[in-house]
């Protein structure tokens, strides 16, 4: 059986090690590999337990990846599967082996035990900043979200729970009157249109932006 013969780690990330079997290198690994696995100098490794730390290993090294792309903002599963989809198009036009369907799966896996994959939570922030930072409509929302991969009883969900509820009529006000004072030359026939586009792209229901659009404007 081979023998670890050195563990170091690696120069530019000093949370992964090169471990080396006889002598060699053989795989590059993570530091929860390294203490799961008892990855240490001297120890025997057979040919069975090789392919499955080997195939952590690899799992491991996209979990790298996944840290950084995940510090930029939350994703859906979807968004992950997605962003696999492309790296592995990426891979077959430069002739690079792809990354297996099974380590993608376990990747995504390891994601949601660490709660970083976590659809009902991705719903619930989306809601939440779109709601009170974009002044969008509950239908623009539910588009975003079900573009995003969210499952519709998700979105459902979360669309109707009171904690998130903020009246669609007072979202639609406050985006006209941050818009509307741009506007303030046009004749009145053109501002109620440009209103009604403005709003209905925003995702509210027709009658809320009638509503809106006719007190905003006799306000102004």
């Amino acid at each position: 059986m081979p023998k670890i013969t050195s563990v170091e780690p690696q120069k530019k990330n000093l949370r992964r090690f090169n471990v080396y079997l006889d002598g060699e290198f053989a795989f590059g690994a993570d530091e929860d590999l390294v203490v799961n696995k008892r990855l240490v100098v001297g120890k025997e490794i057979s040919k069975e337990d090789l392919e499955k730390i080997l195939f952590e290993a690899e799992v491991g090294k996209l979990m790298e990846r996944m840290y950084g792309w995940f510090s930029l903002r939350q994703h859906s599963e979807a968004e992950v599967r997605q962003y696999f989809r492309i790296k592995n198009q990426e891979s077959r036009i430069k002739d690079k082996e792809p990354i297996s369907q099974l380590v993608i799966d376990a990747t995504i896996e390891t994601l949601k035990k660490k709660g970083m994959v976590n659809d009902l939570e991705f719903a619930k922030a989306w809601v939440e900043a779109r709601r009170k930072s974009r002044q969008k409509g509950i239908r623009a929302i539910k588009s975003e979200l079900f573009q995003k991969g969210i499952d519709k009883e998700i979105i459902e969900k979360v669309i109707s729970d009171t904690r998130y509820e903020i009246s669609e009529e007072e979202l639609a006000k406050q985006a006209l009157e941050k818009k509307i004072k741009y506007w303030k030359n046009l004749d009145p026939k053109k501002l109620y249109q440009k209103s009604i586009e403005f709003l209905l792209r925003k995702g509210f229901d027709y009658e809320v932006v009638k509503s809106v659009i006719e007190k905003v404007i006799k306000k102004e």
